[in-house]
């Protein structure tokens, strides 16, 4: 007998792993927590808490869905919100031996674990981070009442982030002129990600080891590389020997991009990559689990702004040789429009940029969707 109630016990812990308040405890803490509770099953349309009464229990949802409700006159309600598996109710009148403000009930057959007043406070007592996630809790329920739900998500989303160690790895992509490095320099200082690599850079460090023999596209620029005619792929998918050569260069830098990733992986440190050589279709082999990826195309809108960038360029530092750039305008101009097409095949985002802030603001809302989706498979 005693075995089949320490099989249920670790059954309710692991159940405990979905629910908010519990985040980065570990399967013991949680087991812990699930032993001071109770299994309570209720029907669907059983109202379990009345505004107004005595908070005496913390009730958290394992299974089913709750609507949480508060009394405007005799018949009438409003819906406060609806809960389900991994919510949890009662926890903040709890700790101020209050009363219940709001009322909640049943909308299907639903499972609590539910934990007495007693029970939670020691639970807080041995538990730290509990109490730390008690406090985002309040925060995130300050937010939802006077800014919305979706604030509320959004700053979990991140919070998660932060708190849990996650890499984050976004990938920038595009032609020459796009901005890409500025972008890159000042997303690094808004999320405070030290680790920035630009694949110029990297495909520097490659020529050295391979020679120009064994790997002609390595040695050109990437929107000059066709004009060898001696790489691999030249012909081979149909396109125009352009693209077959950006194509043969971006391949060959993939596996150099492969070995910055995996490192910052395995380091769990964030990184941002930013380059022509990011082709769209790139992130789609990346199969790490414990990472988050966030690829975007950068773009310029005309040609002549693309034409003015490197006039402006070529006067600011002509040592960077812009001036090739200008007589290859129509060239990048062509490899941008094959980008944005791989791009929308791919499903990668494309941005505009024009202005900084709101290129950065854009990246932004991409790395919170792609938070918010993590959070939401976890």
């Amino acid at each position: 007998m005693a075995s089949e109630v320490d099989d249920a016990n670790r059954c309710q812990g692991s159940a405990l792993a979905g629910v908010s308040l519990f985040e980065g405890l570990s399967p013991q803490e949680l087991d812990a927590i699930a032993r001071r509770g109770v299994l309570r099953t209720l029907r669907s349309n059983t109202a379990f808490i009345q505004k107004g009464e005595e908070a005496s229990s913390l009730y958290l949802i394992l299974s089913g869905r709750v609507r949480v409700y508060a009394d405007r006159r005799e018949g009438e309600h409003r819906v406060l919100d609806v809960l389900g598996p991994g919510a949890h109710l009662g926890e903040l009148a709890l700790l101020g031996d209050s009363v219940r403000t709001a009322s909640a009930i049943t909308l299907e057959d639903s499972t609590f674990l539910v934990l007495s007043r007693r029970a939670f406070l020691e639970c807080l007592a041995e538990n730290p981070q509990l109490a730390l996630n008690l406090d985002a809790t309040r925060f995130i329920q300050t937010l939802e009442s006077h800014v919305g739900s979706d604030a509320a998500q959004r700053y979990r989303a991140w919070s998660t982030f932060r708190r849990n160690g996650l890499p984050l790895v976004l990938l920038i992509g595009g032609c020459t002129g796009t901005g890409k490095s500025t972008v890159a320099a000042e997303l690094s200082l808004r999320l405070d990600i030290g680790r920035t690599l630009s694949t110029d850079i990297l495909r520097e460090v490659v020529r050295l080891f391979v020679s120009r023999d064994s790997a002609p596209e390595l040695h050109s620029s990437t929107y000059e590389v066709w004009r060898s005619g001696q790489t691999e792929a030249a012909g081979a998918s149909g396109a125009s020997p352009l693209i077959d050569g950006f194509r043969a260069q971006a391949a060959r830098m993939a596996p150099a991009i492969d070995g910055v990733i995996d490192r910052s992986v395995k380091e769990g440190a964030s990184t941002i990559i930013e380059g022509i050589h990011i082709h769209p279709a790139y992130h789609e082999h990346l199969t790490h689990e414990d990472a988050v990826f966030v690829p975007v195309l950068l773009t310029t809108p005309t040609r002549e702004q693309l034409r003015s960038h490197y006039c402006h360029r070529d006067r600011q530092a002509p040592s960077r040789g812009a001036s090739r750039y200008l007589r290859n305008l129509e060239v990048i101009w062509q490899l941008q429009t094959y980008l944005v097409k791989e791009a929308a095949r791919c499903g990668v985002a494309v941005i505009t940029n024009v202005h900084l802030d709101h290129t950065v603001q854009q990246v932004m809302e991409l790395i919170t969707n792609a938070l918010l989706a993590r959070l939401a498979d976890k």
